[in-house]
């Protein structure tokens, strides 16, 4: 009997455009995953929390996913903003894939930082604020987990001359091989917690 491959959706900002671009570029199919999993991308450059509202195309499946991945928030951020009402957002959205949609597992990566010329006042002081609360959140709620991308703490050196995006140049496109890698291996980590449920789903 054939098994289903594990549906697996990755959505958000640039970071996930650019990520798309990055693979189909370098010829890499399912983030290097075996034929066990079948993972699309759905990336849209400025995308904020709002838009998901009345551009429901983003959130809107044939299919259910097993595996959500989402990388939002960061431009959602202005000087006035309130981390906790960003992260709370955040957490619905992912409440409505899991409830909603019937999404298995959504994984929320953590927001990432800014250089200085490319961010408001106080940016990066509310990314490390709202990951904070998206942690603390995602700890009391079934089938939503946070997810910390590791390597992208200690400095900014992983971003581009832009001092918002991910180092992408023919020179250098370590930064977005990490991210890559670092999804995948969020993947890779649901996908064991789903192996009981996907076996007799």
């Amino acid at each position: 009997m054939a098994v289903s491959p594990v549906r697996v959706a990755i959505i958000g900002h640039s970071f996930i455009r650019r990520l798309r671009e990055y693979a189909e570029k370098c010829n890499i199919k399912n983030l290097n995953l075996d034929s066990h999993f079948s993972v699309s991308m759905r990336g849209k450059g400025g995308l904020c929390l709002k838009h998901l509202s009345y551009d429901a195309s983003i959130l809107r499946f044939v299919s259910s996913p097993d595996i959500c991945f989402l990388q939002l928030g960061e431009n959602d951020i202005q000087s006035n903003s309130v981390p906790l009402k960003i992260a709370t957002d955040i957490i619905a959205i992912a409440n409505f894939l899991h409830d909603g949609v019937g999404v298995k597992i959504v994984l929320v990566g953590h927001l990432l930082r800014r250089l200085p010329y490319s961010a408001c006042n106080g940016f990066n002081e509310k990314v490390v604020e709202i990951n904070r609360c998206l942690k603390v959140m995602s700890n009391h709620i079934d089938g939503v987990e946070f997810w910390s991308h590791r390597g992208f703490w200690a400095d900014l050196s992983y971003l581009g001359p832009d001092g918002a995006h991910l180092m992408c140049t023919p020179s250098n496109c370590q930064p977005m091989r990490k991210f890559m890698r670092s999804i995948r291996n969020a993947v890779l980590v649901a996908e064991k917690k789903l192996r009981p449920v996907l076996m007799y789903s």
